[in-house]
């Protein structure tokens, strides 16, 4: 099981090569493929989602479509967002309906309280989705505004605006810990 905790390897494409092999739906390729974006889809929808087990589901759901559909990509430039939006579109269906569970996220390392983590957790799961995607996307996926505007299906503006009303209700939320920088609580997570 991927861990939220671990520390997180510099963001990389998948391999474009790996891509083609799948499109043209050559043998082992689709199971090559999600061995290469698990640990992403998973992240991705754990965060979005607050809990392990629907982030296990919208990221299984997530790769059983990107397997079928793959064949239809027209340019291997676009994989990364497509898979972004994709992930998105399953986390947000899967956590219908249920509660932000920060706790489960957060397992703290040995020797660790784990405190400040869960407390951003917690800070997070208080926005609503539409800041807690962006700021998700942006501080723990290393993602640029332009590509998260990609992958949500907004203006790369509306992007900027949403960052800026999240950092703004974080920095209230998280008062006590300053100056602990919202950008290295992902190392934490």
């Amino acid at each position: 099981m991927v861990s939220l905790l671990e520390p997180r390897a510099p963001r990389r494409r998948v391999d474009p090569e790996l891509v083609l092999a799948a499109m043209r739906r050559e043998p082992a390729a689709a199971d090559r493929l999600v061995a290469a974006i698990w640990p992403a889809c998973f992240r991705l929808a754990a965060s979005a989602t607050g809990d392990r087990g629907l982030a296990q589901d919208a990221a299984q759901e997530a790769c059983a479509l990107v397997v079928r559909k793959v064949h239809g990509l027209r340019n291997t430039d676009a994989f990364d967002a497509w898979l972004y939006r994709i992930v998105m579109r399953e986390a947000s269906r899967v956590r219908r309906g249920h509660w932000f569970n920060p706790e489960q996220l957060v397992e703290p390392a040995a020797g660790e309280s784990g405190t400040a983590a869960l407390d951003v957790w917690r800070a997070l799961a208080a926005l609503p989705p539409e800041l807690r995607d962006v700021t998700v996307l942006f501080y723990f996926d290393d993602l640029r505004s332009e590509e998260i505007a990609a992958i949500l299906g907004v203006r790369h503006p509306t992007v900027r605006t949403r960052l800026a009303r999240a950092r703004e209700r974080l920095r209230g939320l998280l008062a006590d810990y300053r100056p602990y920088p919202l950008r290295e609580a992902h190392r934490a997570v």
